[in-house]
């Protein structure tokens, strides 16, 4: 057994490296490899299955959209097992690297399936933020599947909020998709669920028609496992509103034989004949069948105390105290195992209401510390101060220095003139912050302007930083700009496959047209702004950007005073001749674009 195993595990990593030497000969992700990958993991048990992720996981750091995909797949796994806060926890992991990397299909099926978690452990608010997310991609792809999928999550999230009509209505929306792919199977699913919402408003006629299209379509594509549900469905409904005892047995007795041959579990099957015996008051057949309930295995405690309770209902009808005795030890004793998972989880839910309690007091306690934001300005104030002093000092020795010390220390000046500036537009979005009197969103903004300060004090150091730091504080910039704008805007950066992230640059080379399109551009418009960065090379030795967005579009200031955009002239200027000529700015029909390039090695 041990050596099959090893074998096993040989054959698999045989054939992933092969797979691997396929990829990085191509250079780019190759899905066809995915799936053969995939399609072999698929045979193994799947706590097995969920090792060999995290194997894939780590062995594909660097190729990220496929890692991305197996992310998904174990996160699909993770969900199997109802392990759904680390499915969500996976799903978000590839959910950034679908965003980045532009992988719409995907992105749209990773939120529609948090949707699902979301849905399955009661976080109905945010289960239908992710499914408008969805909606907004799908519409754009135009994929049928995913539209269907994503209209059936809905139908769900409405059913449990009792909003049959609008369960309904999404139902019969997938259904449409679904003739159009020709998709018997999911036709008649579809049929079945709109059937038990209309038995749930004890709508008969509706009920019992849409469980009969359900049975034609199973009939037809010989659908033995529909058949099963259709023929138990018709069954509950002939006697709940027909009280044709016969005509209902035989339907249940059709569902019966279907699931013992296809060797499905009959335990619903077994209660609802009990059930239709009991209320016929012939209990010795009910008796039998409730018995055979008992005798299935079942996890679940709540249906196993329901059957107990059937079962006892019954010893009490016939007068058997004995058995009634009997039933009710039993049916007691896992009345008090469901009552201390009860309570366990009942404490687990008040440990964690007691660390919620916790933190809100400690954000509470921040909260009342921001309200204090004289000493916060007064500090950034004396910062600055200290740096327009240092700024001086600089320039005064620039002075005595030699001309090529005079340009390096010069643009150290220009780079610090413009760290002030970024920082009091941050100070005001946390200003608004600390006013909307809002701790976690307060707690946000802290944390954010924190690390935006320490990314300018440590690169404002530098001459030169890689192109991966560069848009890593970009990011934290914008991310800290839709806090304040409320996602008034979105972003994307597209950077062209052979420009390498560790190519360095001047620091804070895009910061000043980012900020100018957000503060600016996107101040005053009543539509979703949209920012694109664009960076490419155009020979060895330029690197390029575009800044994009769909904002007023730019009319330059006329007054005598030194704006960011004449000191980002003057940083070009020092990086020769070339530079200062590819820098424009263009009004477009809708917005503004910057382009420049700058030398690099």
């Amino acid at each position: 057994m041990v050596l099959t195993q090893k074998l096993t595990n040989i054959i698999f990593l045989i054939f992933i490296s092969i797979i691997s030497l396929q990829c990085t000969h191509k250079k780019k992700f190759n899905k066809n490899n995915f799936k053969n990958i995939e399609k072999t993991l698929n045979k193994i048990p799947i706590n097995e299955r969920l090792l060999k992720w995290d194997s894939l996981i780590e062995f594909y750091h660097s190729n990220q959209p496929i890692r991305g995909y197996f992310l998904f797949d174990k996160a699909n796994d993770l969900v199997d097992i109802n392990e759904n806060n680390k499915a969500i926890d996976t799903y978000k992991k590839a959910l950034l690297i679908f965003q980045r990397y532009q992988i719409k299909d995907m992105e749209a099926k990773t939120l529609v399936n948090m949707a699902g978690c979301y849905t399955t452990i009661g976080k109905k608010v945010y289960a239908t933020e992710n499914l408008i997310k969805a909606l907004n991609i799908v519409n754009k792809l135009n994929d049928n599947y995913i539209m269907s999928r994503l209209y059936n999550k809905l139908a769900h999230l409405y059913y449990l909020n009792r909003d049959y009509k609008k369960s309904i209505n999404f139902l019969e929306k997938a259904n449409i998709i679904y003739k159009k792919m020709n998709d018997s199977s999911a036709i008649s699913a579809t049929y079945n669920n709109i059937s038990l919402i209309y038995d749930e408003q004890n709508n008969f006629n509706e009920a019992y028609e849409n469980a009969l299209k359900a049975l034609e379509i199973d009939s037809l594509i010989n659908n033995d496992i529909g058949l099963i549900e259709n023929y138990n469905n018709l069954g509950t409904y002939t006697y709940k509103y027909l009280k044709d005892k016969p005509k209902a047995h035989n339907y249940f007795i059709k569902s019966l034989e279907l699931a013992k041959k296809l060797h499905v579990n009959p335990a619903f099957i077994y209660k609802n004949l009990s059930d239709l015996y009991n209320r016929n008051r012939q209990y010795d057949s009910a008796i039998y069948y409730i018995n055979l309930v008992l005798k299935l295995p079942e996890e679940n405690l709540k249906h196993k105390i329901d059957s107990y309770n059937k079962a006892l209902e019954l010893s009490i009808k016939t007068k058997n105290k004995k058995e009634a005795l009997s039933l009710m030890r039993i049916k007691d004793s896992l009345q008090e195992e469901e009552y201390k998972r009860m309570d366990h989880e009942n404490n687990k839910n008040i440990e964690n209401g007691l660390a919620l309690i916790d933190k809100q007091k400690q954000l509470i306690q921040i909260k009342q510390l921001n309200q204090k934001n004289r000493v916060i300005f007064i500090f950034i104030i004396i910062t600055f101060l200290l740096g327009l002093f240092i700024s001086y000092q600089l320039n005064k020795m620039d002075r005595l220095a030699l001309e090529q010390e005079r340009y390096i220390l010069e643009s150290k000046v220009l780079r610090s003139q413009m760290n002030p500036h970024l920082i009091f537009n941050v100070l005001s979005s946390i200003q608004n912050s600390l006013f909307e009197n809002k701790p976690m969103v307060s707690a946000t903004y802290l944390s954010k302007f924190a690390k935006l300060i320490r990314q300018n004090f440590d690169y404002i150091q530098k001459k030169l930083i890689s192109l991966k730091e560069e848009l890593e504080m970009v990011d934290n910039y914008i991310d800290t700009q839709k806090f304040r704008y409320k996602d008034k805007f979105s972003y994307k950066i597209i950077i062209d496959e052979n420009v390498d992230n560790d190519v360095l640059i001047p620091p804070m080379i895009l910061q000043p047209f980012v900020e100018n399109a957000i503060e600016h551009g996107f101040k005053n418009i009543d539509y979703q702004g949209q920012l694109i960065l664009k960076i490419y090379k155009k020979n060895k030795n330029r690197l390029c950007f575009e800044i994009i967005d769909n904002g007023v579009g730019f009319s330059p200031k006329k007054d005598d005073k030194e704006h960011a955009l004449d000191i980002f002239r003057k940083r070009l200027k020092l990086l020769g001749k070339e530079a200062i000529e590819s820098f424009e700015i263009t009004n477009l029909e809708k917005g503004t674009k910057v382009s420049f390039c700058i030398p690099v090695k």
